[in-house]
């Protein structure tokens, strides 16, 4: 008789989990069971990860002000070798934040005029040329077409632009390249608090929290003197036809794709949990 009872106590989760699957609202069309979606979880969050949440992007973000002396001086060092090489009309520049703490934030000085008629009908002819392209490629590379299809769309905005109103033009290379610099020390500042908010929340693990953030610091440390000074000498070089396709999809775009990327590789690693 006992030996039947605990035979019967053994058998009873089976016959648990097979009621489970056998139940309609929990499999699929061929039987199998449904996991419940990720959206529709329960998210553990202990009052212990706002430590990670909280005190990782505040230690990130201290560690980048106070070393923003030398970040500064790195910047100018980057700017002011590629400058030396790329003509004598491009210099450093040195702009100025109200941010505390922040004083000193060089760039890509360079004063790029408007664009004359050869200028303009090679960017038409780039425009047109980018946007008959993408219509030879082949499906599997449709995600690679659209985004070319942006670019030249914008690029033909801009074409069209200069050729009824360029005296109108409203911005300068100088002051946009300096915006867009110290736009991008404030997204440097700001991403140990975005990770924080949106990859924090998880259990990673301390140490992969703090590593993400770091990486990214460093990634856009390291990317936007490059960057600028790449769009300077490009608008230097082939006038302020290019402007808007740099203000639109190559400045903070670029650095906040990285940053996706960045989580998305951050998100594929093992969780503790």
């Amino acid at each position: 008789m006992k030996a039947a009872a605990n035979a019967e106590k053994k058998s009873a989760p089976v016959k648990a989990r097979r009621q489970a699957v056998v139940n309609p609202r929990f499999t699929g069309f061929g039987g199998q069971l449904i996991q419940t979606h990720r959206a529709l979880r329960r998210l553990a969050f202990p009052r212990s990860r706002w430590i990670d949440v909280l005190l990782v992007p505040a230690l990130v973000f201290c560690c980048t002000l106070l070393a923003w002396p030398l970040i500064a001086e790195l910047w100018a060092a980057i700017v002011s070798f590629w400058a030396n090489r790329l003509g004598d009309q491009m210099t450093l520049g040195i702009g100025h934040s109200a941010f505390p703490g922040i004083q000193a934030i060089p760039y890509a000085y360079a004063e790029a005029a408007l664009p004359d008629p050869l200028q303009w009908w090679c960017g038409a002819l780039i425009s047109i040329t980018l946007l008959l392209a993408t219509t030879l490629l082949p499906t599997r590379m449709l995600p690679i077409s659209y985004a070319l299809r942006v670019i030249g769309l914008v690029q033909l905005a801009s074409q069209f632009y200069f050729y009824f109103w360029a005296a109108e033009f409203p911005y300068q290379s100088a002051s946009s390249i300096s915006a867009l610099t110290q736009a991008s020390m404030v997204l440097i500042l700001l991403t140990p608090w975005i990770y924080g908010l949106l990859y924090n929340i998880f259990d990673f693990g301390i140490r992969r929290k703090l590593l993400l953030s770091v990486l990214a610091v460093l990634y856009l440390i390291v990317l936007t003197p490059f960057q600028y000074t790449f769009a300077a000498w490009l608008m230097l070089r082939y006038s302020l036809l290019w402007h808007p396709l740099i203000y639109l999809l190559g400045s903070s775009l670029v650095q906040f794709g990285a940053l996706v990327g960045f989580y998305s590789w951050a998100m594929s690693w093992q969780r503790r949990e």
